[in-house]
């Protein structure tokens, strides 16, 4: 029988032990180990003021009964988008194990640890000043010419023209050494108010232009082409025409 709390007066007994008087042997409120249903609320710890050395609560090894739900994904299951936890820097302590994905599961498309992306396949083209140039003979628009160079390597652009030596190599490899008759071809240029730029950023340190080029004008960019009346020299052309093109693009082997 309780007493109800408006008519306690603070004289009643207490069924607590006070801890002067605890001997040890006082039967405990906890559950045992083998008495636990796995229900029971449990105290957790916040990631951020984990130390590595508090309890674990799981079940012991014999009362498992193999229908406990596991806390890791296997290995081969794994798709690479599961979120894990990760320790906050403050609290790391060297010993914590990295989150890897096996090699076999890879897609290629986890973030790399590396900000620098680097084109190690073979250059199908010539390779100069450790630069790869590959001609492709598909007439296409200036802009869907990048965008062709592009699927060749992350970093590939259009070619660059910045030397007297590097323009002659270009000439040979699109007519294949004078094999073939040379076709009107997209190099990297554009020219806007009259003023050429490379659109990979090299610096404009040369120019073989036709008399008369680029004095256009026009309010929009014009594209630079090479070859004009079977001569190497370059003409601005309006950036819709299609035309073959030339890719470059940074090797390491």
């Amino acid at each position: 029988m309780s007493i109800p709390d408006g008519f306690r007066q603070g004289t009643e007994p207490f069924i607590s032990i006070p801890n002067g008087f605890r001997q040890g042997t006082e039967p405990m409120m906890s559950a045992s180990d083998s008495r636990r249903l796995e229900s029971e609320p449990f105290m957790s710890i916040p990631a951020g003021f984990r130390q590595g050395t508090e309890p674990v609560h799981k079940v012991p090894e014999g009362f498992k009964q193999g229908t406990e739900p596991s806390l890791h994904i296997p290995d081969g299951f794994r798709q690479g988008t599961e979120p894990f936890m990760s320790v906050q820097d403050g609290f790391r302590q060297g010993t914590e194990p990295i989150l890897t994905i096996p090699e076999g599961f890879r897609q290629g498309t986890e973030p790399s640890a590396s900000g620098i992306q680097t084109q190690t396949v073979a250059c199908k083209g010539e390779v100069i000043n450790r630069n790869c140039y590959e001609f492709n003979p598909t007439p296409l628009a200036f802009q869907d010419a990048q965008v062709f160079c592009r699927a060749l390597a992350p970093n590939a652009e259009l070619a660059s023209v910045t030397s007297g030596d590097l323009h002659s190599r270009l000439v040979s490899l699109v007519t294949k050494g004078g094999e073939s008759n040379p076709v009107l071809t997209w190099l990297g240029g554009v020219v806007k108010n009259q003023q050429a730029s490379w659109v990979d950023g090299s610096e404009w340190s040369y120019s073989d232009w036709m008399p008369g080029h680029p004095n256009i004008h026009t309010d929009k960019p014009v594209c630079l082409e090479m070859f004009k009346i079977d001569e190497s020299w370059w003409t601005a052309a309006d950036c819709g025409l299609k035309r073959a093109s030339i890719c470059s693009y940074p090797i390491t082997a």
